[in-house]
């Protein structure tokens, strides 16, 4: 599971945390990164047979820094370093899955393939056409 963390939008996150991207050092940043899956299911319209559960991995990366917070301790404020995970994924993050010549590039068609299925079978149940 992902680490909680707000969805921002990048201009949000440059915009946030600029000190921390621009000098990772100076804020103690450790680059993290995690290997999330997002799955969906290849079915038959007749269901004649089991749904086989197609998964597309996909990485997340984040810096992990030490932000200054202010906190109120016994009715005084006070700044400490909080860590904070600052997601930096980008569009080049999952190049590979993309490239036509890569591992993945079946998965990655079967994966497209069998949502876009899934979707046009839920769309027909929910209208009742099944």
């Amino acid at each position: 599971m992902a680490p909680p963390i707000p969805v921002l939008f990048r201009s949000d996150i440059q915009s946030k945390y600029s000190k921390q991207l621009s000098d990772p050092e100076k804020y103690d940043c450790q680059l993290k990164s995690l290997t999330q899956h997002q799955c969906t299911f290849k079915v038959t319209p007749d269901r004649s047979r089991p749904p086989e559960i197609i998964c597309l991995p996909f990485k997340r990366i984040f810096q992990s820094c030490l932000v200054p917070t202010v906190v109120k301790e016994n009715g005084k404020k006070k700044t400490i370093n909080r860590r904070v995970n600052i997601e930096i994924t980008d569009k080049s993050t999952n190049s590979e899955l993309m490239d036509e010549n890569s591992e993945q590039a079946n998965v990655v068609q079967d994966f497209l393939n069998a949502e876009k299925e899934f979707r046009k079978l839920m769309e027909m149940e929910s209208e009742g056409n099944i």
